[in-house]
């Protein structure tokens, strides 16, 4: 049998970021490291990642674009909020993967295996799996493969997908503002869901528009085609322009208590409950709990992505947008409307302190999200 002291079991943004930080925390010195992915070595720009930060973070160097300002819209309430002392930034897959594969292969500790890690258990003091017919065993392996979730809606956990699709256009002439991005625009037919369009403009005549739906019912490709051209053509440009770039995908926005680890199997990205439930963002919380987790490697405690009552807030937000008590155009909208943006980003990022999270929840439906927290505090903070 292969034996490895390390195994990492996806080598996507997790995976990569993992390995990343092991080798800046000097965690990877006399130790046998495998990194196994179906896709082998990532190279595409299959992903970009969108963050808000107040200092520079770990890849501060791969920001493809920043915004100080960002606007925030519903068909009756317009908000233009000045961000700082945080930017708003982007990293896509392209410049993260060509440095963090750089890293990685700086160092003869780690073997690479383009597959699929199979039959993955953890049996005593390790970890075993499969990769074709070949039998692999580490001391300790942290995994990303996806795991199964309840489907929603859930008595004990609230579930919605947040599917998306969206456009890398260039136009003819000048149409957006590089400065400022439209973070929630919700300026479409709502169809009883929560929907909404971010543009994220790289210079005037570049931009991502992205349509993002928090709903359980996805839609064929054509749909979100046909609601990002109406976008566009209402509120942008009616000149021709060309797409460049398609991006699509679905993340799951739960509450659900993914398990930290089974034995010496370690779950981290999604797997590992990285994703913040109430956003579907996930760059920030990862890259600070991936960070903790190398600096105190072979210590193999849990380490939170998030603080467990901001679980219990998101848990609030997604039963009331799951039920649809208030619709989320009126929520979002709101709650940068009628607060800081400081406070609400603190919030976003589970850096708030306690007071700032009561000022905050001060200016929302207080009757609603009362009564909902008291349904959702037995079943989150219940061990």
């Amino acid at each position: 049998m292969n034996h490895y002291d390390i195994a990492v079991l996806g080598g996507g943004l997790a995976g990569l970021s993992l390995l990343y930080h092991l080798e800046r925390a000097r965690k990877m010195d006399g130790r046998k490291i495998l990194l196994v992915d179906p896709e082998g070595r990532k190279s595409a720009h299959d992903r970009t990642w969108s963050f808000w930060e107040k200092h520079p973070g770990p890849f501060e160097h791969l920001v493809y674009h920043r915004w100080p300002a960002v606007t925030v819209h519903n068909d009756y309430r317009e908000v233009d909020l000045n961000l700082a002392p945080f930017e708003y930034k982007l990293i896509r897959s392209t410049e993260f993967y060509a440095f963090v594969n750089d890293v990685i292969d700086a160092r003869p500790e780690v073997t690479r295996i383009k597959g699929f890690a199979r039959d993955v258990v953890s049996e005593g003091e390790g970890v075993t799996f499969r990769i074709d017919n070949a039998a692999y065993r580490a001391d300790t392996a942290f995994s990303s493969i996806p795991l199964h979730l309840p489907p929603g809606p859930n008595k004990d956990y609230p579930y919605l997908d947040q599917h998306f699709r969206g456009w890398f256009i260039e136009t003819e002439t000048d149409v957006f503002d590089p400065t400022t991005a439209a973070l929630m625009d919700f300026r479409t037919p709502q169809e009883k869901e929560c929907r909404f369009f971010y543009v994220l403009p790289f210079s005037p005549r570049r931009a991502m528009v992205e349509i993002a739906i928090f709903s359980n019912r996805h839609l064929q490709r054509e749909e979100y085609d046909r609601l990002l051209a109406d976008y566009i053509r209402e509120h942008w440009t009616t000149a021709p322009y060309d797409i460049n770039h398609t991006e699509e995908g679905n993340i799951p926005m739960t509450t659900y208590r993914f398990p930290y680890r089974s034995g010496n199997l370690i779950y981290i990205g999604m797997a590992g409950g990285a994703t913040r439930p109430s956003t579907g963002y996930t760059f920030f919380g990862l890259q600070h709990q991936l960070r903790e987790v190398a600096q105190r490697f072979p210590d193999t405690a849990p380490v939170a992505a998030w603080p467990r009552r901001h679980i219990l807030y998101d848990a609030i937000l997604l039963r009331i947008l799951e039920e649809g008590t208030i619709p989320g155009s009126d929520i979002f909208v709101n709650l940068f409307a009628d607060n800081p943006s400081t406070r609400v980003f603190d919030f976003l990022n589970g850096e708030s302190s306690v007071l700032e999270e009561l000022k905050l929840m001060s200016t929302m439906d207080i009757l609603t999200f009362g009564a909902t927290f008291l349904k959702e505090v037995p079943r989150h903070l219940v061990a």
